[in-house]
């Protein structure tokens, strides 16, 4: 991580965002009350159809100031999040040009990709990311630096990602940590974005040469720069996960940390082909996201799509509700597992195994 003191307003304002945080779970308490005072916490009285579920509990709720309130901060906070960091950013920016340069060159190289076909679900702005990720020509840093760690860093995790807080950095050492194996030789990362799980990866799997991909150049470019200063030697490049460019049976672990709910299901699907064509005859796949809907309440499940919702995630829906274990063992792969990480069950694991 480059080293950066923001500016006294900046900071206020990064950390009147998070503070956000601290009050959802005590309004989603007051609603889960109120829908208990209404017999809505009962699995049984609930509808099986997400729509009409949300109809039964959007209608019990409306009345309802805990839910009012957080619909109120849920969408100040979507909508001015991405302002507020970048006006955050350009307050420190010529500070950190000259690192930006230094951690430019390296032992982690970066191939761009400028012929690369930007599929058209990516250009939605997922997070209400205002411009998407390629929105700012910095946003590699004002996303994974100002919002992925300093905001989200200190938020709650939804109902479908977990129901303890913890650490998001060691999550994803820990999420690591469950592929079976420590020799691997060669590992690819589908959607690195700015690196903080390619950083895990190499601290769990130290002898292993890590590749890493992305649509975003800019993330990608703030992937570089965190891994020359850590000292790594990553080859990063831009690609689409569904069509990689590499050849076939090249790595002994294909991996991801949490971008299969934003992406449309063929998508996701198209990533798991891609994933068993590039992975050498037992070679693992390992990529965590958040839990199905299946695997919580209904009320945690509507809570959660609902944010999605409204909160920028389109695709949060589909992804939650696939047949991911039908999907793989259609692709061939075997030794399938779909479940959650001990102890919070998060992230969810997908794993599978290429014979």
């Amino acid at each position: 991580m480059l080293d950066y003191r923001l500016k006294q307003s900046g900071r206020a304002s990064l950390d009147f965002l998070s503070s956000f945080g601290a009050v959802v779970p005590a309004l989603s308490r007051k609603q889960t009350e109120a829908l208990k005072a209404k017999g809505l916490t009962d699995d049984a009285k609930l509808a099986n159809d997400m729509d009409e579920r949300a109809g039964q509990i959007e209608g019990a709720l409306e009345p309802e100031i805990a839910y009012r309130v957080s619909n109120l901060i849920g969408e100040w906070h979507a909508e001015h999040h991405g302002r507020i960091a970048k006006e955050a950013f350009e307050q420190i920016a010529p500070e950190l040009r000259p690192d930006f340069e230094k951690y430019a060159k390296g032992a982690t190289t970066l191939t761009p990709n400028p012929d690369i076909e930007v599929p058209k679900y990516w250009r939605y702005p997922v997070h209400r990311t205002t411009g998407g990720w390629d929105g700012h020509p910095d946003m590699g840093f004002i996303h994974g630096e100002l919002v992925h760690r300093y905001i989200v860093g200190k938020s709650p995790k939804p109902p479908a990602a977990g129901n303890l807080p913890t650490d998001i950095y060691s999550d994803r050492r820990n999420f690591a940590g469950r592929a079976p194996r420590r020799d691997y030789g060669k590992i690819l990362e589908i959607g690195c974005s700015s690196g903080p799980y390619t950083e895990a990866l190499a601290q769990v799997f130290p002898s292993a040469e890590v590749w890493a991909c992305d649509i975003s150049i800019a993330q990608l470019e703030q992937a570089q720069r965190n891994g020359n200063h850590d000292g790594r030697a990553w080859k990063l490049f831009q690609a689409d996960g569904q069509n990689t460019g590499q050849p076939d049976a090249s790595f002994d672990l294909v991996t991801s940390y949490i971008i299969l709910h934003e992406l449309p299901v063929e998508v996701i699907v198209n990533i798991l082909k891609e994933s068993f064509r590039v992975l050498k005859p037992g070679g693992d796949l390992l990529f965590g996201d958040v839990a199905p809907y299946a695997a919580i309440s209904k009320v945690d499940a509507w809570r959660t799509d609902y944010m999605a919702k409204f909160g920028g995630e389109p695709f949060w829906r589909g992804s939650s509700t696939m047949d991911m274990i039908g999907e793989m063992k259609k692709i061939g792969f075997v030794d399938v597992k779909y479940e959650g990480t001990p102890p919070t069950k998060y992230p969810w694991m997908t794993y599978g195994r290429k014979p």
